[in-house]
């Protein structure tokens, strides 16, 4: 959930504590009746100090004449005229702090905030400052060390130092000597060699703010202390440390005045403990995205101060119904409630409405059920809410809002809801987000919304909307970044204005029914997804704006070429543009795309070779070109792609040997699709090297030689389950792109990793020879095995009988001779099975799946007998009397079939000899046999040498033959 900025209490404690350092500092300066001038060293100091700073707002254009008291962030003692106070902070000055800036030496008050250093280090002069008491140089872009000098400012009270991981804190013992400090913030520092943080921190017993949020603390065990010195703490923040994995250290019980804590995302596990209860002056609480189970204590509802409660992205479960009556007990001011993406049930009814105070209200991602209330319309303080992904049935009406006047954002997707607004209806609120994906809105785009003169995003899609778009979704351009109309039935063409909308980021149209071309596009947008539809013409000329990240318009009738500033987009993560009419040679400028993680072009009419500067997509993960009618061989360049999970070439006209640096240099490859080709030569050993490989796919090509033994080292296939499950790319690919309310799931990502369970190889239709190795019986996790139309020969292995996962089996069309072996009854999974045509013979195994074939199996292994086949086996004992008794019918019959011949033959010689008539018509009728013959003979003859070199023996599927023609003649089959 993104919520407005003024709803983190932490920063606004924080704020107010400095606010209230400066004025009670202000006062000490300040509370004298003496008046001095300023001091010529100092005012020295600052001009040095100046001369070394950039200052392109003209901040510093007071720091002129004598007086430096007078400048602007520069405050004096009026009692000694020391500079005691230099206030700088957001003036936005560049370059390097002066070491003159030393001879302050009376400073009580130094801000340096929000300013660009240029990455210089902290300077160890600031230690000096021993009378100095407040102390702010966060996001000043410092790097490097903190100097442990700053250990010596034994009166500070106030350090802000937070703002860059380039900051380290490698030893934390010179932060335990600061011992009057108050409020210490390292937010956003590498403290990840600090493992001494909490011991130092322990250290200071006036501490009243601790703020470590995102800074890479270490693995620490929080109960290294039963008790602990900063009893006073009123804020503790370390939310964002993962590495922390702990459980809640039993300290913070003890805690009585802390007011916020925030320990969100810091692998916390287990239950959340019942002495909760004891921090009863608790205003804001936040535990989200941790591993935290069952129910929220009963103890919470002695939680009477909170406002805010943040617990989402957990695994709590439980009656919301009945923990929401016990803690509104208590709660009367709770400002924020957010339980979102935990496993609560329960409904809304009988409590809801009783939270008249609520602003934020999140329970999205849960398994809540009933009604929604019409009572939540007089919750009139509520800005934000957010119930998507329940199972919330029934209708939403106007009386849902009735006095919900300053409503901001309303998110109802994934419901079984039906949103039913008059259509003359205007809304009390004024919407910045709207989210209804997967409601139940149409046919008519609700008119309502027209109204909405701030609305910023719109998820409507899968929401039953029909027809064409209504013209005034078109004008919201002074405010509409995110547009979701996908999967409804709109019709109509996108508007030529299309472009004018200058904040859209964001339109998904996918699954709908638009026609036309594509207009000129908003130079702003970073996703366009107009996949799946009827689009046609050619690509934009302006497609590739260099805000543009996902460009996703499969499945349409585009044609043309795609433009070359396409692949000019730096930008650029995601692109496809597979199944259109594209046509003409892929352009060649793949050079500055270093955030490029997927390509597809496949299903297209493009031509020529593949660009060689695709090499240069140092983060390319998936790349589709299939089906296509590419030429050449594959460029060198390729072997650079060293993340490459995906890579699909198959059915073109690519050609040559397979490159050995496959195997050397894309070990991260989880699906290799090489098919229908013209690839020839032997696989190389190289490829043994992709331990993550799952799909093998080279059928129908011309490799040849023995199926190598090292398939069996295919490490992927030995374990069963990916390996590849630490991918960066799989989070995007799992979750998707897009905003917190607008997801888009890319067919490009589901077809590349739909099949990412199954685990498969397939040499079928090539010329590869030999014996089926043994060793592909290891492969315990294959699924699919096809080794058909080839000329492999010997015996089935025994060891298949050990790819207990197995579910395919194909060895049709080979060489393959013995018998059946008697492994193969043991694979209880074995779906499909075809070892027809190939010289098995004995009887066929029985059992488990074996038993469910049908004779279609095992059609051309004229030996084989056994049910399924009619052809029944005769016992052992009687082969050799059935040999003989088979051998006596035989002479019997060649002696029937000689009589038989000489007997009809002097029948008809006898005719010939005493009929003229009879012997006329039987010479014309040979001469027209012979003839017939002759003409049957020229055109096989011609057509046998014009596929001379061709595999004809067997049945075969077609070859591409475009180029790279490799003629030889297939070896014959022994």
């Amino acid at each position: 959930m993104q919520l407005p900025r003024e709803f983190f209490s932490p920063t606004i404690m924080g704020l107010v504590q400095k606010v209230l350092t400066a004025l009670a500092l202000w006062c000490l300066i300040t509370n004298t009746r003496e008046i001095a001038a300023c001091i010529t060293e100092e005012r020295d100091a600052l001009v040095a100090f100046n001369t070394s700073l950039n200052d392109p707002d003209g901040r510093l254009s007071s720091w002129r004449g004598d007086n430096c008291c007078n400048w602007s962030g520069v405050r004096c003692s009026k009692k000694t005229g020391h500079v005691v106070q230099l206030d700088l902070g957001e003036y936005t000055l560049q370059g390097e702090i002066n070491p003159s800036l030393a001879g302050l030496t009376n400073l009580v008050y130094l801000n340096l905030s929000q300013n660009d250093f240029g990455g210089v280090s902290i300077p160890e002069f600031i230690g000096s400052f021993t009378m100095l008491r407040y102390l702010d140089l966060s996001g000043a872009h410092f790097a490097g060390p903190v100097p442990p000098q700053l250990g010596n400012l034994s009166r500070l009270q106030y350090l802000d130092l937070s703002g860059s991981h380039m900051v380290t804190v490698d030893n934390f013992h010179w932060v335990s000597k600061l011992t009057s400090l108050r409020y210490l913030d390292l937010s956003w520092l590498y403290l990840a060699a600090s493992l001494d943080w909490l011991q130092a921190v322990n250290m200071l017993p006036l501490l009243q703010v601790l703020l470590l949020n995102d800074a890479s603390l270490p693995a620490t065990n929080l109960n290294c202390f039963p008790q602990v010195n900063f009893t006073t703490l009123k804020i503790l923040d370390l939310k964002s440390n993962t590495n922390l994995n702990s459980s809640f250290p039993s300290w913070i019980w003890n805690l009585s005045s802390l007011s916020e804590l925030d320990l969100s995302s810091c692998g916390l596990s287990g239950e959340i403990p019942d002495e909760l209860g004891k921090l009863t002056s608790l205003k804001s609480l936040a535990l989200a995205d941790n591993k935290l189970k069952g129910g929220i204590p009963r103890s919470a509802s002695r939680l009477c101060k909170l406002v805010n409660l943040h617990l989402s992205r957990n695994l709590l479960s439980g009656d919301i119904t009945k923990t929401a009556k016990s803690l509104l007990h208590c709660m009367k001011g709770l400002q924020i409630l957010d339980l979102a993406d935990n496993k609560l049930k329960g409904n809304l009814s009988g409590w809801l409405e009783q939270i008249v105070s609520l602003r934020v209200l999140d329970l999205s991602k849960n398994s809540l059920s009933g009604a929604v209330p019409a009572s939540i319309g007089n919750i009139s303080n509520l800005t934000y809410l957010d119930i998507s992904f329940n199972s919330f049935k029934g209708t939403i009406s106007e009386l849902h809002f009735l006095n919900l006047s300053r409503l901001d954002t309303l998110v109802l997707s994934s419901n079984s809801l039906k949103i039913m607004m008059n259509h003359r209806w205007v809304p009390p609120f004024q919407l910045r987000e709207v989210g209804m994906h997967s409601c139940l809105v149409g046919p008519q785009f609700p008119t309502w919304m027209q109204s909405q003169t701030r609305i910023e995003k719109i998820d409507v899609g899968s929401t039953g909307i029909s027809g064409v778009l209504p013209d005034w979704i078109w004008n919201f351009s002074s405010s509409l970044t995110s547009l979701n109309v996908s999967r409804n039935n709109i019709t109509g063409k996108l508007p030529a204005s299309l472009e004018q909308l200058k904040m859209l980021t964001t339109l998904s149209m996918r699954y709908n029914q638009l026609e036309g071309s594509i207009p000129d596009l908003p130079t702003g947008i970073q996703l366009l997804d107009l996949s799946h539809n009827y689009l046609s013409g050619s690509l934009p000329q302006n497609v590739g704006g260099r805000e543009l990240y996902y460009l996703l318009l499969s499945h349409n009738f585009l044609s043309g070429v795609i433009p070359t500033n396409l692949c000019k987009t730096v930008s650029m993560e995601v692109i496809d543009l597979s199944n259109n009419n594209l046509s003409g040679e892929l352009p060649n400028c793949w050079k500055k795309n270093s955030n490029l993680y997927t390509i597809d072009f496949s299903s297209n009419n493009f031509w020529g070779e593949i660009p060689s500067t695709i090499g240069s997509l140092s983060s390319l993960v998936t790349l589709h070109i299939s089906k296509n009618n590419l030429s050449g061989t594959l460029p060198t360049s390729l072997q650079s792609c060293n993340r490459l999970m995906l890579l699909d070439l198959g059915e073109n006209n690519l050609c040559g040997n397979i490159p050995k640096w496959i195997g050397d240099g894309l070990h991260t490859l989880i699906f290799l699709s090489l098919r229908s080709n013209q690839f020839s030569g032997e696989i190389p050993e190289e490829l043994s090297q992709l331990h993550a490989l799952q799909i093998l796919d080279f059928g129908n090509n011309k490799l040849s030689g023995p199926v190598t033994h090292f398939l069996g080292n295919l490490t992927a296939l030995h374990l069963g389950s990916p390996v590849w499950d630490g991918s960066p790319f799989v989070e995007f690919m799992v979750y998707g792109v897009g905003g917190a309310y607008f997801s888009v799931y890319t067919d490009t990502l589901e077809a590349a990793f739909k099949y990412y369970d199954i685990f498969s190889i397939d040499l079928s239709t090539n010329q590869f020879t030999g014996d089926i190795p043994s060793e592909i019986g290891s492969l315990s996790a294959l699924i699919n095995l096809n080794l058909s139309r080839n000329y492999i020969k010997g015996s089935i292995p025994e060891e298949l009988g050990r790819i207990t996962e197995l579910e395919s089996l194909d060895l049709s069309w080979n060489n393959l001779s013995g018998s059946i072996p008697q492994g193969l009854a043991l694979l209880t999974t074995l779906g499909e099975l075809n070892l027809s045509y190939n010289d098995l013979s004995g009887k066929i195994p029985s059992g488990f799946q074996l038993d469910t074939f049908g004779g279609d199996s095992y059609l051309g292994n004229v030996n084989l007998c056994g049910a399924p086949l009619s052809r029944i086996c005769l016992p052992n004992g009687s082969k050799h009397r059935h040999r003989k008794l088979h051998q006596h019918f035989d002479m019997v019959t060649y002696l029937c079939m000689l009589l038989g011949f000489a007997s009809g033959f002097s029948i008809v010689l006898v005719i010939l000899i005493s009929s003229a008539a009879a012997r006329k018509a039987y010479f014309e009728f040979t001469d027209n046999i012979l003839n017939k013959l002759h003409t049957e003979a020229d055109l096989k003859l011609h057509f046998n040498r014009a596929l001379a070199g061709r595999n004809l023996s067997m049945p075969t599927e077609s070859q591409n033959s475009l180029t790279c023609y490799h003629f030889e003649g297939p070896p014959s089959p022994s």
